[in-house]
């Protein structure tokens, strides 16, 4: 693969599992009569064997989860911090002035083939290990517990279960890491001011790698 440059490729999976699990929320990419269509959903990666696969869910009313029925092949994008890059952020505009600004960002491409499942056991597994994951660390956690008996079973006849078995990821973290060192300092501090949520955690990422 040619593109994306090699500096800015991700390929340590370790790293591209933890972005996953950071990020939750996928579009799932599948193609349908020639063209491509996209849903998105909370996914979670979970070990399968010597592999790992996706676990997310649909409404039943989503048709989706029929074309998976054949075991489709499906892209998962796990889109994470990205932020506008200011020229003015770089000391070479001062300098030399031969900057532009650009976007920096985070992303996962999972890339398997999707199947659906509705068997009972395995969608109550799943929704306890999604729930888990996303309410652990909370002061309050929230579990499937909670809620009152018949609750869950009753919402939990409404979705199908989609599982997806990573056959390639990629990863994509374009953080400046062809510029200098003032540059992509200047761009930190630039983005570490900003009240922008999105700005300040492509700042954390960018000092992140840096350490």
């Amino acid at each position: 693969m040619s593109y994306p440059p090699r500096q800015f490729r991700e390929t340590r999976e370790a790293v591209l599992l933890e972005a996953i699990a950071a990020i939750g929320l996928a579009s799932l990419v599948v193609v349908r009569d020639g063209a491509p269509e996209a849903v998105s959903l909370p996914m979670l990666a979970v070990p399968l064997g010597d592999g790992w696969v996706l676990e997310g869910h649909v409404a039943r009313a989503n048709p989706l989860w029929r074309l998976a029925e054949g075991g489709c092949a499906a892209l998962a994008i796990f889109q994470g911090p990205h932020a506008y890059v200011h020229p003015g952020w770089y000391p070479g505009k001062r300098q030399h002035g031969k900057v532009v600004p650009t976007w920096n960002y985070v992303t996962v491409h999972a890339h398997g083939r999707l199947s659906p499942t509705r068997d009972p056991a395995w969608l109550a597994a799943h929704l306890a290990r999604l729930t888990d994951a996303r309410e652990a660390g909370r002061d309050d956690p929230w579990s499937l517990d909670d809620a009152p008996d018949g609750f869950i079973q009753g919402l939990q006849r409404g979705i199908v279960g989609l599982t997806l078995r990573i056959e390639r990821l990629e990863g994509i973290w374009k953080i400046a890491q062809h510029h200098d060192d003032a540059n992509r300092h200047g761009v930190i501090a630039g983005l570490a001011a900003s009240s922008d949520p999105g700005d300040r955690a492509m700042a954390e990422v960018m000092a992140k790698a840096e350490r």
